[in-house]
């Protein structure tokens, strides 16, 4: 086995490199690969800069937001909805409207969540409202994400609009509502942080930029 160095010349089988020569092997083949001949102080500006613009874009990458799964069985219910399957579901009757379920979500002030409930709906006129208190047992009310929503067959999972936090937790409320049969089950809820801003907005013209620097020092050294 053959390593060529820097200058293209090869190495024996067995040749002992250090780090620092791979290292130097590498950047080398960069460099030929990528500009040419270039001069020394070139070749170290241009090694920064592509350093700058890859950690630049990797600090640009958003970070996947996890869900967190609300336990079930801590809901307070009320005016005789009930828990059923071991506290991992709460059953709404099929004759009564105005049943709720309520949870506390803990929850980071001035972050962004969105919210996933899985359920279903036993009749097409009955329907499920949504509503979330921002801050809890602060001073702010009750208002509805989005509207009522019916599940119809299967448990099928459905995302709620998003509300950004006011307190150290929340309280999330599900109320049935609807026509005739008003039953229904509630069986699984999540909810999840929305990522913020990506970091490094201004990428597009960092990069714009970065290119312009290059292309003017090739064409300095072309001249040269």
């Amino acid at each position: 086995m053959i390593v060529p160095n820097s200058k293209f010349h090869f190495f024996p089988k067995g040749f002992p490199l250090s780090n620092k020569v791979l290292e130097q092997f590498r950047w080398s083949a960069i460099k030929y690969a990528a500009w040419g001949q270039v001069n020394e102080a070139d070749f170290h500006m241009r090694k920064a800069l592509m350093t700058f613009v890859v950690a630049s874009g990797l600090l640009a990458m958003p970070v996947q937001a996890g869900a967190l799964t609300i336990d079930i069985g801590q809901a307070i219910l009320a005016n005789g909805a009930s828990f059923i399957g071991g506290d991992s579901k709460i059953q709404f009757d099929s004759k009564v409207s105005g049943q709720s379920a309520t949870f506390s979500l803990p929850s980071i002030p001035g972050q962004e969540y969105s919210i996933q409930v899985t359920g279903h709906n036993n009749g097409p006129t009955s329907f499920f409202q949504f509503l979330i208190d921002a801050d809890g047992p602060g001073p702010s009310d009750f208002v509805q994400l989005g509207d009522a929503l019916n599940f119809g067959g299967g448990f099928p999972t459905l995302t709620l609009p998003t509300f950004t936090n006011l307190g150290n937790s929340d309280l999330f409320r599900i109320v049935n509502g609807g026509l005739g049969n008003t039953a229904g089950q509630i069986t699984g809820i999540s909810l999840f942080a929305v990522p913020g801003p990506i970091v490094g907005a201004g990428l597009p013209g960092l990069l714009a930029a970065c290119g312009a620097l290059l292309l003017f020092a090739r064409r300095r050294q072309r001249r040269a």
